[in-house]
This record gives structure tokens, C-alpha cells and sequence, in this order.
């Protein structure tokens, strides 16, 4: 009874949201935040322009200093906060104790959806948000070589916490792992809730590891076949299609991003990381997906109905 007053809640205020922001920019509140509550992390992946050895010695902000960090997302608007880093199972406020099960659970009492993005090599007993994402960049020697030696703790923890959380994989596709996309969506398809997928943006201060366009639209066609014969991609037609050539319209004001340091900043996800954003070489594919939402395409909806509101346990 709870679960279904909650949701009524959530589409009227969606609904709202739809109506008023299309009134006045003033409205033009962001929905989804990316926080990057630490900037430790127990991998180094090689397309990860973010984590540095100077990071890795950051002392992580205190319990207090995270909750007004989400005190203040939640009155800008935001409704979904999705906990990253780094590594966010490893961020602690050494001073009490508190770490990131308990802020997730604070989250909870506030946001209508709270998700984890995490590398899955550190057990997920105590933490339960209502999404978590896991990385894996493909079959164990292909992710190994991009992400280091965590294939097979990955796997391990995958298949100890699927029956009891709503676990989704996120391939973040590059070209070195595009050739075997689809054995990685056949492999772990019965192993989790589902996959969705993202592509490598060329950051500068890493290798550039784009697809050709050649390839973009290869590793999409494949993905949308095995959609269609049933396996569990969650990424919309829409946005596999549009992701192509980027031709979607992108309402960034939906986004924010906090940093492990509190900095709070709205719109583009690469915004204050790097001196001139290429929309043509985006490869966020939620933005596309939030965005094509915005613009009310049905099967969009639908997508975003199965990932918030799906089942959490797959029968």
C-alpha cells in the first residue's frame, strides 16, 4: 500500500514538473543528480580521467557535510540522486563512524529514487538503495585489461546479491570492447536485472578510445537485434537509435553533479571537467534517455517505468 501511495506521489509530481517547467524557465529544475561522494577508489580504471593518486589521499567530507550537500539537491529539485565516486562503498566519515550505508539510508527518507554506481568488488551486505549499478567492460580478460584485476569478484558478488537487489550493469563501450558487446549481453542477461550501456568520451587527459562512427552504429544495430529477441537491455529503442549520430535534443538543465569536494554545479554532466564539451561525441547515454523523456516519447517512458518501478527480484 505504502510502494503504491509513493509512486502515485511520484508521477503527480512528475506530471507537474511536465506542465510547469514548459510554462516558465523558472521551472527548469533539475529531476537526476550524480553526487561523486569520494574521490578514493580501490581500481584505476584507464579511461577514468577522474582518479588520481592525489585523489586517492582526499579526506572524504563528514556525514553532516553529505547531508547538506542532499539537503541542498532536494531543494533545487532533484528527486533521484545517484551515489558515485571513485569507489562510493569506500566513502567513511572517519570522525563518526557513519559511512555510505547510512547515507544511503538517510537519502531514502527523501529522494524518490536513490542508486549506487559502483565497480561490484566489495560486497553489498548493509547498502540497499533501490538501484545499484555495476561496471563491467566485458568478458573477464576484456574488463581486466580496462579496469584491473576484478572480473571474477565482480561475477562473484553478482551472483551472492542478485536474488535479493536490483542490480543493472552499465558497459561503458569503447574500441576495445565493442567486438564482444554482445557476448557480455548474452553472459550476464540472466545474471542481473539488466544492462544498459553508455559510451567513452574522449577525455583529455586519457587515451582516446572513441568508436568510429562505423563502429558506433555496428555495436548499436547489435544491441537493438538482441533487444528485440529479448534480452534484458534497458536502454531504449529511442535512445540506442538516436545515440548514433547524437541527433537528440538535450535539455541539460535535468542534471546536476556534486563533487567530493561540495561543489554543486546544474547542466551538462561535463561541465567545469573539461575546456570544450563535444556534444557530437557524447556518450552519456542517460542524458540522452532523460531528455528524450522530457520530450514525452512513450517508449522512453516505458523504459524509465521498468528501471524505477520494475520488480527488484526477476522470476
Amino acid at each position: 500500500m505504502t510502494e503504491n501511495i509513493n509512486k502515485i506521489a511520484q508521477i503527480g509530481y512528475l506530471l507537474k514538473y511536465a506542465i510547469t517547467s514548459r510554462i516558465s524557465g523558472r521551472f527548469k529544475k533539475p529531476l537526476v543528480c550524480s553526487f561523486k561522494i569520494t574521490g578514493n577508489c580501490n581500481l584505476n580504471c584507464m579511461h577514468c580521467p577522474f582518479i588520481g593518486k592525489d585523489d586517492n589521499k582526499k579526506v572524504d567530507m563528514s556525514f553532516d557535510r553529505a547531508s547538506e550537500i542532499l539537503e541542498t539537491l532536494y531543494g533545487d529539485g532533484v528527486r533521484i540522486i545517484i551515489f558515485e565516486g571513485g569507489e562510493p562503498l569506500l566513502w567513511k566519515d572517519r570522525k563518526t563512524g557513519r559511512d555510505i550505508f547510512d547515507l544511503v539510508e538517510a537519502a531514502k527518507k527523501k529522494f524518490f529514487f536513490v542508486c549506487m554506481t559502483t565497480n561490484g568488488t566489495i560486497g553489498l551486505d548493509k547498502v540497499d538503495p533501490d538501484i545499484i549499478f555495476i561496471s563491467l567492460d566485458g568478458l573477464r580478460d576484456t574488463h581486466d585489461h580496462i579496469r584491473g584485476d576484478s572480473f571474477d569478484r565482480i561475477i562473484s558478488n553478482i551472483d551472492k546479491y542478485h536474488k535479493r537487489k536490483k542490480i543493472i550493469i552499465n558497459t561503458c563501450i569503447n574500441r576495445i570492447n565493442f567486438m564482444e558487446i554482445p557476448e557480455l549481453v548474452k553472459f550476464i542477461n540472466d545474471k542481473v536485472f539488466g544492462i544498459t550501456v553508455q559510451f567513452f568520451y574522449p577525455y583529455p587527459e586519457v587515451e582516446n578510445l572513441s568508436l568510429s562512427m562505423v563502429q558506433k552504429k555496428q555495436v548499436l544495430e547489435e544491441l537493438i537485434a538482441l533487444k528485440r529477441k529479448g534480452y534484458r537491455i534497458l536502454d531504449s529503442y529511442s535512445c540506442l537509435k538516436k545515440m548514433e549520430d547524437n541527433n537528440w535534443k538535450c535539455h541539460d538543465f535535468l542534471i546536476a553533479s556534486a563533487e567530493s569536494d561540495g561543489r554543486i554545479t546544474h547542466g551538462c554532466y561535463l561541465k567545469n571537467r573539461v575546456k570544450d564539451i563535444s556534444c557530437r561525441d557524447c556518450g552519456f547515454a542517460v542524458h540522452c534517455e532523460i531528455s528524450l523523456a522530457y520530450d514525452l516519447h512513450p517508449g522512453v517512458l516505458m523504459a524509465a517505468r521498468e528501471i524505477f518501478w520494475g520488480n527488484k527480484i526477476r522470476r
